[in-house]
């Protein structure tokens, strides 16, 4: 409640309201008259009056300061140049044709001529009419609207919207802000931060929102697996995955190309889902370097269909596995295994059976000069790709020997595969091995896919028989699991015939640069026995040789080369990286640097240097960043003067040009949360007579400036009370 006193233009502006003031006022001082009128007998009467009236004007001075007195004063009205901000989205998405077979932002230019906001020119017809296209940010337009192109490759609405309140200048204040666009904002930023920004600044936001809602149909295909190499006739796959927009429940016609040309084709349903995976598995029988292209075909009136297929490249390699048979105590399981890889053309096998005490049967595939022996030396166990150990491996390897055993998988990027279960009686192996194996099991057990083996191509190749995997024969044993090793995947499970109980049977961990596999499982020899199958073809046979490609595949090396070149991935996005690394087999500290030439297909665009870090002189890696879309070829030079090629591509993904849909939810939410709306395109015209009409207020301003709050107010009251308590005091009151 204000009492205005038009004298002085004193104005009263109370904590409580006056009436409480007042009464408040008048109980305090009935109180002291009381109070004093009955210590009047006890002490003189000149005393109890100046008593009094201490105490009276200390009272009369705290209702003064609970009436707040206060001057008022005008103020002028602000001066400041009300304008209207109208932002036209130039990004990308407003290329679309969905409105009225026009695209969206010929659809904003000719609403902006309709509202007569530019010229038959394009220019703006009104001074309070700032003009801005936005995109990943906000500029002014200085040029002819008609003149605005979908060029912008993001769109920032945020960010937009606090460039274009601070264009304004320091006498300028605006009346709103329109936006004309479709609604994407790939900055994820909240709505509401945005329309909290336009609020503070007291600009209410209004959108009008261009083009169809929820009706853009779009399919993208990506490359989502990378195999640097494989070998002839191992089954790889060409992975993809498919992002889907507006194709519910649909039937995709999915290609795999080879060289240009159709291979294979399958057709999946897009169901609900926004991501799909596809798959192919495919095979090659000679050495080479191929191209495979993943592509949908276009679907009925889709939005984008350069965005339908995606490249890969898979490089076909023959070189000999060297692989190293170590067996102490021998059976059927390492006995069928060693015959299955001697009489298979990829594999390079020499075998080391222990007979007896102290007999050692040497066995090599290969007729070579000098006598085969347990390697003694790193290098000797480095230059085999894969080593197998069978059961009681100690009586073949001395401790020095497994600690370089264990050294050729942890620092030298070995593989060694445990054939049958534990390989060392005394437990001499350490962290090799991936688990150790119980005492216990269980027999006739059945063997399946774990979740993380149900990709290998060793299980799917047990699945090349009418009846799959069900159809083999029973396994002897499995063992428990008595201690697991972190980081250990199961590939593998085996479950009994009367329990039905599950566990794990076959197991895979990377240890150091190098894996490990161990089989806890015996009897897979009988998968070999098939009188209708010959040759090579048996599923042991078939489930070995995938395995054993499999597990070299995802090695660094390349059999029987000492370098050994690849890049990180076949596809880069363009503004990403490529990487690319060096391994040598047998690291040289002399090779500190190694020449890589980059072309974008014929034409040399770059070069730089494979360098190792410090420390290690067996790896040299390199990056290069690409800045045109394309194939790609990069070639390493090495010491010894040979060369190695890899190919990739540099692709482009916008997704302004495949999420196209007009967001009106994220448009509503941004003007309703700045105090404005969403607004029709046929209501533009009449919104901007209005701010046009709209004049600007001139009506006085006023203010108070209390005048109570001043330093010897309060030193009075506090002297006045001050003053009555030391005087009672003194003169005997209490």
């Amino acid at each position: 409640m204000n009492v205005t006193a038009a004298a002085n233009e004193i104005v009263l502006d109370p904590i409580l309201p006056l009436p409480v003031v007042i009464l408040v006022g008048w109980i305090l001082l009935a109180l002291t008259v009381w109070a004093y009128w009955r210590i009047g007998a006890i002490i003189e009467r000149w005393r109890n009056f100046l008593l009094m009236l201490f105490r009276i004007f200390g009272i009369a001075l705290v209702v003064l300061l609970l009436l707040q007195p206060s001057r008022q004063e005008s103020l002028p009205p602000p001066a400041k140049e009300r304008v209207t901000l109208i932002a036209v989205d130039t990004s990308l998405s407003m290329k679309q044709r969905d409105v009225e077979r026009a695209t969206r932002l010929d659809a904003a230019k000719n609403l902006l001529a309709e509202a007569e906001v530019v010229a038959g020119n394009g220019l703006p017809e009104n001074p309070r009419l700032r003009l801005f296209q936005f995109s990943d940010d906000a500029r002014p337009i200085t040029k002819s609207v008609l003149d605005l192109a979908p060029n912008g490759k993001s769109t920032r609405l945020h960010k937009s919207v606090t460039t274009m309140l601070s264009a304004l200048s320091a006498g300028e204040m605006a009346n709103v802000l329109i936006l004309l666009t479709d609604g994407h904002d790939f900055e994820l930023a909240n709505p509401a931060k945005t329309g909290a920004a336009a609020r503070a600044r007291q600009t209410a936001i209004y959108a009008i929102a261009l083009g169809k809602q929820g009706k853009v149909r779009d399919v993208a295909a990506r490359i989502t697996s990378y195999s640097p190499y494989c070998y002839v006739k191992q089954k790889a796959r060409v992975a993809a995955s498919l992002r889907l927009i507006g194709c519910e429940f649909e039937t995709l016609s999915v290609q795999l190309l080879r060289n240009g040309q159709v291979a294979q084709t399958k057709r999946v349903n897009a169901d609900e889902l926004q991501e799909l995976p596809v798959e192919f598995e495919v095979t090659e029988p000679e050495v080479g370097q191929y191209e495979y292209e993943v592509r949908v075909q276009p679907l009925e009136n889709e939005t984008d269909a350069a965005n339908n297929s995606a490249i890969t490249y898979l490089n076909v390699i023959d070189q000999q596995i060297r692989v190293l048979v170590l067996e102490g105590d021998p059976y059927w399981d390492s006995t069928f295994l060693q015959r299955s890889l001697m009489r298979n053309d990829k594999f390079d096998v020499d075998t080391l059976v222990s007979y007896g005490s102290g007999r050692v049967r040497p066995i090599r595939k290969t007729p070579v000069a000098g006598e085969l022996r347990v390697p003694k030396t790193a290098d000797q166990f480095a230059a085999y790709d894969l080593i197998l150990l069978g059961r009681n491996v100690e009586r073949l390897l001395e401790s020095s020997q497994i600690a370089l055993l264990n050294q050729y998988v942890k620092d030298l990027s070995g593989t060694v595969v445990f054939c049958r279960g534990r390989a060392f009686g005394n437990g001499a192996t350490g962290e090799l091995e991936p688990v150790l194996w119980g005492d216990k099991a269980r027999d006739r057990v059945r063997l399946s896919a774990a979740q993380e083996g149900r990709n290998l191509s060793a299980f799917r190749a047990l699945s090349d028989d009418a009846q799959g995997v069900e159809a083999l024969p029973e396994l002897l044993t499995a063992r428990n699991v008595a201690e697991s090793k972190p980081l250990t995947a199961t590939l593998a499970v085996a479950a009994g015939r009367d329990d039905n109980q599950s566990a794990p049977a076959i197991v895979h961990r990377r240890y150091g640069r190098g894996q490990v596999v161990s089989v806890g499982v015996e009897g897979l020899w009988r998968w070999g026995l098939n009188a209708k199958v010959t040759g090579n073809s048996s599923p042991f046979d078939r489930f070995w040789d995938q395995m054993i490609l499999w597990l070299l595949a995802g090695r660094d090396f390349v059999p029987t080369r000492q370098y050994s070149f690849r890049p990180n991935s076949a596809n880069v996005l363009l503004g990403e990286k490529a990487y690319f690394r060096l391994t040598m087999r047998q690291p040289d500290a002399k090779v500190k640097s190694v020449p890589l030439t980059i072309y974008l297909g014929d034409q040399e665009v770059s070069r730089v240097n494979l360098t190792a870090p410090a420390g290690d002189s067996g790896r040299l890696s390199a990056e290069f960043l690409p800045e045109r879309t394309g194939r790609y070829r990069a070639m390493a030079k090495f010491p010894d003067g040979t060369t190695q090629e890899s190919r990739f591509i540099v692709f482009t993904e916008n997704v302004e040009e495949t999420e196209v849909a007009t967001d009106v939810v994220c448009l509503r939410r941004l003007c309703e949360s700045s105090g404005g709306r969403l607004i029709e395109p046929a209501e533009l015209p009449r919104l901007l007579k209005e701010l046009g009409s709209e004049k600007a207020d001139v009506t006085p301003k006023t203010r108070l400036r209390p005048i109570w709050n001043v330093a010897w107010v309060f030193y009075a009251a506090g002297l006045l009370f001050g003053a009555d308590w030391f005087l009672r005091r003194r003169w005997g009151l209490c």
